[in-house]
């Protein structure tokens, strides 16, 4: 809803606006309470002066009795993403081992998704409750957090690749549940800052269009911690005998760098940072695919397993190349939403 509003001069250093009759009274006030008015960028916002962040709550009716666990879960995933702050499911009292079903789900959910706790509890229903404060944990420490754990998540995926350690790789596979919880937390905070425009200014956000900036950044380091993953367990189908492993783990190194590169080009919004780890993408991809499909599947000593690891390898550095190239995209794509002037040297 819309109402056009002439500004008035009241005095010599001020001017008033008034309110629609209606929309004072949907919001229970009366005349003498207060407002406040909010700058926001290049906009005006007037709210109520004391008013709580959007609590929002969301019922799921589960009609079918052939639901899957996996259903379930991604239903309180996107209830979690979507800034809800109670998540109800309701199961039909007729699934197969339903109490166990229940279970299984809040255990995902307590080890997945941080601050969610059951508050209420029927035998075909639960109730969740976030009870993460947003305040503890600052956009940017967390996506500093993320980065760090990516960081040494693809580190040692590429030194347990190398040195054939499967004590490593186990180690990149456990750390990824943690990388997940972060992205979920950094996605949920962006969606609500969307929602209330307070929640975007305590996040240190000018406009929506860095948040959506900021939430693609979040996936691409959460998708680089996959591949790192896939990389750590190729360290138990690897052969030992490895003509080119070695070669492909300075691959992984370099895209290591490659990816922290992008990520200083975030912290610093610096343009040529940027623009450098999009140049060294295609390099990096054409010396990578003459590697692979030029050398590796045409030389007749490489047996099938290193072909077969070759190629997978292939395809999980070529992956986080893309995704660290998004993330300089992100560095440049924040820069403009921020500054009304870049000078291009």
């Amino acid at each position: 809803m819309v109402e056009r509003r002439r500004i008035q001069k009241t005095g010599s250093s001020s001017y008033i606006v008034t309110l629609p009759k209606e929309w004072v009274d949907s919001l229970g006030m009366k005349p003498g309470d207060y407002v406040t008015v909010h700058r926001h960028g290049n906009r005006l916002i007037i709210a109520p002066s004391i008013v709580e962040a959007q609590q929002l709550s969301t019922e799921v009716k589960v009609l079918s009795p052939d639901v899957s666990l996996d259903e379930v879960f991604r239903i309180v995933i996107a209830g979690y993403l979507a800034g809800y702050s109670t998540i109800k499911i309701v199961m039909p009292e007729n699934v197969p081992g339903l109490p166990k079903l229940i279970n299984e789900v809040k255990k995902l959910a307590r080890s997945k998704l941080a601050g969610i706790e059951v508050i209420d509890e029927t035998f075909n229903s639960v109730v969740f409750k976030v009870l993460l404060d947003l305040e503890e944990l600052p956009l940017m420490k967390a996506l500093r957090r993320v980065h760090l754990i990516v960081n040494s998540m693809l580190s040692d995926a590429v030194k347990a690749f190398k040195a054939m350690n499967t004590d490593i790789a186990e180690a990149v596979v456990q750390r990824d549940d943690e990388v997940d919880r972060f992205h979920f937390v950094i996605a949920r905070q962006l969606s609500i800052a969307l929602l209330d425009f307070r929640i975007m200014e305590s996040l240190g956000l000018t406009s929506s269009v860095e948040a959506l900036n900021y939430r693609i950044l979040a996936r691409n380091m959460e998708r680089i911690a996959d591949h790192s993953v896939n990389i750590a367990r190729l360290t138990y189908i690897r052969p030992a005998e490895c003509k080119y492993c070695d070669e492909l783990a300075g691959f992984g190194e370099k895209a290591l760098e490659i990816f922290n590169t992008a990520m200083d080009s975030i912290y610093k919004l610096h343009r040529k940072i940027a623009e450098e780890v999009i140049s060294i993408n295609a390099k990096f991809l054409k010396d990578l695919r003459e590697l692979v499909f030029d050398k590796i599947m045409v030389d007749q000593e490489v047996t099938p397993g290193e072909r077969i690891v070759s190629i997978m390898m292939h395809d999980s550095l070529r992956r986080i190349m893309r995704y660290s190239n998004g993330i300089a995209e992100s560095a440049l794509n924040i820069k403009a939403a921020k500054e009304s002037l870049i000078e291009v040297k």
